[in-house]
């Protein structure tokens, strides 16, 4: 009776170390690419050769162009190619444990912060390539909007579990404000329209996030609805 072979696999650390590094240089070529000259325009072969890699290894390493554009996406709003979460991150657990709701909120302004500070050039581009009529574009554009939304939902718990939320908002209500100022639009505009550094948006957002989402301090009267608070320079 013949024996059976048993088929082994093993992983090499060399050959997945190069495998990740790879997989990096495709995906930051890829955004530099996709920010420089558009979705629509940026070729596949364009990415090889900016990666230094040959085309089967772009779809072997990441995939297709669309899957390209959703791996830089996942990038730039985690910070890295780690299969972790946003919500289970350092900074987003602290946000959760902090006892505190004004401190909560300012550790939320540095959280939207960084990720529109890496994103916000990515959504551009996913706004704009929505319209190609490329199918799954805007599966993709609605699983941000969507994602964001749920984001938001869970920030909004968080603040609300620490004292409660300003008079006359709901949670719902609250988190459709906090969704649309998470928003990359606002720190595209602002930062790379107008200007603004990276700082001063960060605390224009905890002002605006505070007077919109916390309740009053009892020690100052209720500002009128929409104000945004002081931004310094």
């Amino acid at each position: 009776m013949g024996t059976v072979k048993e088929e082994r696999t093993y992983s090499s650390p060399l050959r997945e170390r190069q495998a990740a590094a790879t997989r990096r240089a495709v995906l930051a070529a890829a955004r530099d690419l996709f920010v420089e000259q558009g979705y629509g325009a940026t070729t596949v072969d364009q990415i090889a050769a900016r990666a230094g890699v040959s085309k089967p290894t772009v779809f072997t390493a990441v995939g297709n162009k669309q899957t390209v554009l959703s791996a830089v996406r996942d990038v730039a709003m985690a910070g890295d190619d780690e299969a972790l979460a946003v919500r289970e991150r350092p900074l987003a657990q602290e946000i959760i444990g902090e006892p505190d709701q004004q401190r909560a909120v300012q550790l939320l302004g540095e959280l939207v912060t960084g990720i529109s500070r890496r994103y916000a050039d990515i959504h551009q581009v996913l706004s704009g390539a929505v319209g190609s009529g490329e199918p799954g574009l805007r599966e993709l554009w609605e699983t941000s909007e969507t994602q964001r939304l749920t984001g938001a939902r869970l920030w909004v718990n968080a603040l609300s579990s620490k004292g409660g939320l300003r008079e006359g908002v709901d949670v719902d209500t609250a988190a459709d404000i906090l969704w649309l100022y998470m928003a990359p639009d606002h720190y595209h505009r602002l930062v790379h329209e107008r200007g603004w550094s990276p700082e001063r948006f960060q605390q224009w957002l905890v002002e605006t996030l505070s007077r919109h989402l916390l309740p009053e301090p009892p020690d100052r009267p209720a500002g009128p609805a929409g104000t945004a608070g002081n931004v310094v320079p």
